[in-house]
């Protein structure tokens, strides 16, 4: 049995040796960075959604994994034309949950443009995802101008509702 001093100098050593401290991560830097980037979504052997960004940053031990910043960013939908801009996306891949921001706009088929400063989009509302935003929104058609405070579109139904909306017709 060994005795009392050994132990007590087995223990000093034992708790003289600890772990390294872990390195601090600095939360501006990506641990993942991507430039140009494209990424194509398909559905039954058919291309459907093209979306785009100048660069795109993806974190995974700083905040929440999953995190993504996408600077000039853009969806362009296949199946009619519908192009939709941000200068700035930040969001969780894994949530579903993304916003645009510094001034997102919409092209669409029938000349159809609108434009607001920022809007939301979460994947887990309504079947297909809900975007909305309350920072206003202008949506122009050729003889249709509408003019509103907020927006929900309901991505799956296709519908959309106008918080305080106000229309001008022209011939």
């Amino acid at each position: 049995m060994p005795s009392v001093p050994f132990r007590l100098s087995l223990l000093l050593l034992l708790t003289a040796c600890t772990r390294p401290a872990q390195p601090v991560r600095d939360p501006t830097h990506p641990d993942l960075r991507l430039d140009r980037v494209a990424i194509r979504s398909w559905s039954d052997n058919r291309l459907r959604v093209l979306t785009t960004a100048t660069r795109l940053d993806v974190f995974r031990e700083i905040g929440t994994p999953g995190d993504v910043i996408a600077w000039d960013a853009g969806v362009l939908l296949l199946t009619d034309g519908t192009q939709l801009t941000a200068p700035l996306v930040t969001g969780n891949l894994f949530a579903g949950q993304f916003t645009g921001k510094g001034g997102v706009t919409l092209s669409g088929p029938n000349s159809l443009r609108a434009a607001t400063e920022t809007v939301a989009f979460d994947r887990a509302q309504g079947a297909g995802g809900v975007a909305a935003s309350d920072a206003g929104l202008v949506l122009t058609q050729p003889g249709l101008r509408l003019e509103a405070t907020g927006f929900s579109f309901d991505v799956a139904e296709e519908r959309a509702t106008f918080e305080q909306a106000r229309t001008r017709f022209a011939p």
